[in-house]
Formats: C-alpha cells, structure tokens, sequence
C-alpha cells in the first residue's frame, strides 16, 4: 500500500494557505494601528515672533513654558497696509485635549478686534490668570469660548474650542518677548 494519502495532502495544503493568511491579517493589522496615531503637524513660529516685535509699536507677548501636548499649528502675522495700519499676529494651537486654541494681539480698534476673535461671543464672567483679571467671553452657536484683556494699547485674546481651564493655561504661559519696545 502506498503512503500516500488524499486526504493528508489537501489538509497540509490548507494548512499552509491558512498560514499565508493569518500572516497577512497580522500583518496589516500592525500596520494600520501604527497608522492611527494622529499626527499633527507643528509650525516653528520664531520667525514671525520676531518680525512681530520689530513691527508692533506696542510690548509683544508670546507664550513661554506651555505644558506637554500642547503643539503649535498655525502662526499668521498681519501688518498694517498702510503705514501706522495695525499689527496683528495669531498663533494657533492644538491642545492636550485635542482641542484647537489661539492667541491673538493687536493694535486694531478694540471692540472690532474682540468682536472678530470671539466671533461676537456675549461677555461671560471673568477668570483671574496670574495676578491679571481676563474678561470672558462666549459664543454659544460656535462653542467658542475666549478670554479678553487689554494691555498698553493692544488687545489680547486667547480664544478656541477649549474649555476655560484650557484657555487659562495658554493666557498663563504668555510673557513678554525679548525683543519688547
């Protein structure tokens, strides 16, 4: 008798493309759960603080010292068209809870200036933020919450999706810039 047997022959044969298969499904597993780690991006916004603090006629505040987790995405520097025209820059951030917050300061006209950054939010209190009183503001549509102070001729504005506590941490961490007037 032969040793030979069918039945033996297509259950190795099984066996092997089973293999091949969970090889793959592992494989493709790992590599999309490497790829689900969200990535975001980070700009380096050196160059516009500085730029800020040759054009603004006003002192320059930047945030110093943030917590982890907190990556910058956008930084956006306006000056005035023409000359004496304001001077604005607003730098966004990610937040540790995945959330999105922004300084901004400016010498535009104050109610304009609020009224743009709050996007119209209606006055909500006020938060204390080391030693400085920041009038809240809150814009229930847009779920855009955002803290006002006004500082030697400038508006400053800490606003986002964020909830108070976030955006007090941002208002704490701004300190004057090196290059201040």
């Amino acid at each position: 008798m032969s040793k030979y047997d069918r039945s033996n022959a297509t259950f190795g044969g099984y066996a092997v493309a089973l293999g091949i298969v969970v090889a793959v499904v592992v494989a493709m597993a790992l590599v999309v759960n490497g790829r689900q780690k969200e990535h975001i991006p980070s700009v380096d916004y050196r160059i516009d603080l500085a730029s800020f603090s040759e054009e603004a006629p006003y002192p320059v505040y930047a945030p110093e010292g943030l917590p982890e987790g907190w990556v910058p995405t956008s930084s956006r520097l306006e000056t005035g068209e023409e000359e004496g025209g304001p001077v604005t820059w607003t730098l966004g951030f990610a937040t540790p809870e995945d959330r999105h917050a922004a300084f901004s300061m400016s010498n535009a006209p104050a109610e304009t200036f609020i009224t743009e950054k709050t996007l119209g939010g209606e006055p909500d209190g006020r938060s204390q933020v080391g030693g400085q009183t920041w009038e809240r503001y809150y814009n229930e549509d847009e779920s855009e919450r955002s803290l006002v102070r006004e500082e030697d001729g400038a508006t400053i504005v800490v606003a986002g999706s964020s909830d108070y506590a976030e955006l007090e941490t941002l208002a704490g961490s701004l300190q004057r810039s090196e290059g201040e007037r």
